[in-house]
This record gives structure tokens, sequence and C-alpha cells, in this order.
């Protein structure tokens, strides 16, 4: 009988588009996947790797919703699966909280972005902390795709001390197949690109901001948003009166809109390491981002522009600007992308799963880093 795998997430489009590449992995290594996660758009996709029960409730915090997400789970927990995996933080704190002891022995937290920043204060920021720090031992490994997170769960002390941890080379992503991609004939030209989840931490309106100011200097440029979100209503209203804006609900062919795209806007307040900008790095596209971990990471060097975090929408408009006429510089950027290739995504990935499987009912005495 195959092992039976459980993947765990808020909704179903951060389980297609995050790390897809994780879920061929794990079916090459003879497991039988079932994702759990709020249904979408993106639904019908994971029927390519296995079989999908729905959550109810999404990322929302708000009571009603966390109990029904709480209710769902308790019964998924009721079953005795071999391997469990969570990648997003409110599944993932309901989880290691509600689930018995020998399932949380065979649970991988997969960070694609802690809900708090090295440089974030508040007390939104502390309770995030101490929650992810609370509950740190209380799976089988913690894996991070970013540097800054793998530094902060490593330096959590004693017993708070996650009881694993592995380092992921970002989400998997087929450089190859960026780097070959042609690009979107039908597209407008010249465009900036957004792509992304449509909500108040991807900031899509500032994009919009920055590109119809921009306007002013070039006439001609337009914006391409692609995503899905709570914002895609008032993007839809924005572009009533902006022939300039175009709005791609849901696209399997990123490549192409990247190859085509003059500049991808990366405005997001938080991110982990964001597999968009891996993409336009492949492709070669110059990237403008504000800068978070995420961008820290990938662009540091020259491989793209930062913009400090408080930047104006019209700061954003002169770079923007810059990169059109040329006197913002672009480098090539290939050689960043390949550090994330799925080539060194899969073994990694691979060896995480045979880790918690080796290690499953065990509490190892000292974490391990890969």
């Amino acid at each position: 009988m195959a092992p039976t795998m459980l993947v765990l997430s808020a909704v179903s489009r951060s389980l297609a588009l995050q790390s897809p590449a994780s879920w061929d992995v794990a079916r090459d290594r003879g497991m039988e996947l079932t994702f759990a996660a709020a249904e979408d758009a993106w639904t019908p996709e994971l029927a390519r790797w296995g079989a999908f029960l729905p959550l109810r409730g999404t990322r929302s915090v708000r009571p009603a919703g966390l109990a029904r997400m709480a209710a769902d789970l308790r019964r998924l927990a009721e079953r005795d699966w071999d391997l469990v995996q969570v990648q997003t933080p409110i599944v993932a704190a309901l989880w290691r909280v509600l689930a018995p002891a020998h399932l949380r022995d065979r649970t991988v937290y997969v960070v694609h972005g802690l809900h708090a920043q090295r440089d974030d204060r508040g007390v939104g920021p502390a309770a995030v902390r101490a929650l992810e720090a609370l509950l740190a031992p209380r799976a089988a490994a913690v894996a991070t795709v970013s540097v800054e997170d793998a530094a902060w769960f490593r330096a959590l002390p004693g017993l708070l001390h996650p009881r694993t941890i592995r380092s992921l080379p970002g989400a998997g992503v087929d450089v190859s197949r960026f780097r070959d991609a042609e690009p979107l004939a039908s597209a407008p030209r010249p465009f900036a690109l957004f792509c992304g989840d449509l909500n108040a931490n991807k900031d899509p309106l500032l994009a919009v901001a920055a590109v119809e100011r921009c306007r002013g200097a070039h006439p001609d440029l337009g914006l391409v948003v692609v995503g899905e979100g709570p914002l895609a209503p008032v993007l839809a209203e924005l572009a009533e009166d902006r022939p300039w804006l175009t709005l791609v609900p849901r696209t399997l062919d990123v490549g192409a809109w990247l190859a085509a795209a003059t500049v991808l806007l990366s405005p997001s307040r938080r991110e982990g390491v964001p597999r968009v900008v891996i993409e336009a790095l492949a492709v070669g596209t110059p990237v403008v981002a504000r800068e978070n971990r995420g961008s820290r990471e990938l662009l540091v060097g020259g491989a793209g522009t930062i913009l400090p975090a408080g930047a104006t929408a019209e700061e954003w408009a002169r770079t923007v600007a810059g990169v059109l006429d040329g006197s913002v510089p672009h480098r090539p950027t290939i050689g960043r992308a390949w550090a994330y290739d799925v080539s060194a995504f899969r073994p990694a990935y691979a060896r995480l799963l045979d880790a918690v499987r080796a290690t499953a009912g065990a509490r190892p005495p000292t974490a391990t880093d890969v």
C-alpha cells in the first residue's frame, strides 16, 4: 500500500502555483497525495497530482472562519497519514495546535515566508514571532525558502528551537523553460507587468499608481496585472477608464507574459522568495521591487532595482522611466536564477521528505541544517 501524504494550505492556488515541483517529487517517491485547502479556480489543477478535500475558511483570521477550518482539520487528523506538509501560516498554526502528537511527528512546515520580517515593528509582527516560536518544535521539521527566515529559526533558543531545520532553494522554478519562453504575441507593447495575489500585501495598486505617473513621460506604457484576490473588483473598476490597464485573472503561461514585458513590478510589502521574480531573472526581464527579504535575497548586487519600503508612487514612476530610457542599468540575471532551478530544488525536497519519514515518531536530539 502506497504511503499517504496530506498537504494543507489555506487556498488551492498556493499549492498549484508556489511549489508544483514538490508534488512531482512526492509522487516519484511513491507517495499517494491528498490536498486540503479552500476551493478556488486552481483546485482542478491539483487533480493532476492527487485527491482534493475542501477546507472551509480562507486566509482570514476571523473567528468564524478559523472555527470552521479548525473543525475540518480535526476531522483530517483522525486519519493516520504517513506524512503531512503544511505551508501557510494560519493552517500551519492550527494544525500544530490541533493534531495529535503522532501526526505532528510526521509533519513538515514549509515556510514560504513568515508573516513578520526582519525590520517589522509593532504589536502584530511581535505576536507573529511569538506564535511561530512557540509552535516551532511542534513539527518534525521546518523547511524555509528564505535565508532570513532560516536564520530566524536557527536563532531560536533552547526548547523553542525546531527539531530539524532544512533550507530549500526557492520553490523549484524550471529556469530553462523561462529562459526559452517566447514573448506573447498579443501582449501590449511596451508594458509593465504585475503578477501575484491581488491583496494589500502584494500592493498591485502601487503598480497602477506608478505606471499612471510614468505615462506622463512615456504615454505608450501600459500595465498588465495578472492575478486573483480581494482587490480584483477595485482593479476592475480602475480599468474601466484606463484603457492602458489590462487585467488577466489567471494564466499558466507566465513565461510568455514575462518575456514580452518591459519591466516586472514587485511592490510587495512582505515576501519569502517570490517565484515570479526568479522567473523574471530567468527570462532576463528587468525587475523593480520594494525592499523586503525576498528582494534582498534575489536582487542584491544589481540583479534588479530595490526601492525603499516607503518609496512613493512618484519614485516608482521615475525608476520605471529609467528602465525604459536606459538610465537604470540592467545586467544579465540568468546566473542568479540558476541557484533556484528545479534541478537544485528536487533533491533538496526529496531529502526533506526522506528525513521526516525516517524520524517519524522520534524526537531527534539536535537540529539538522542542509
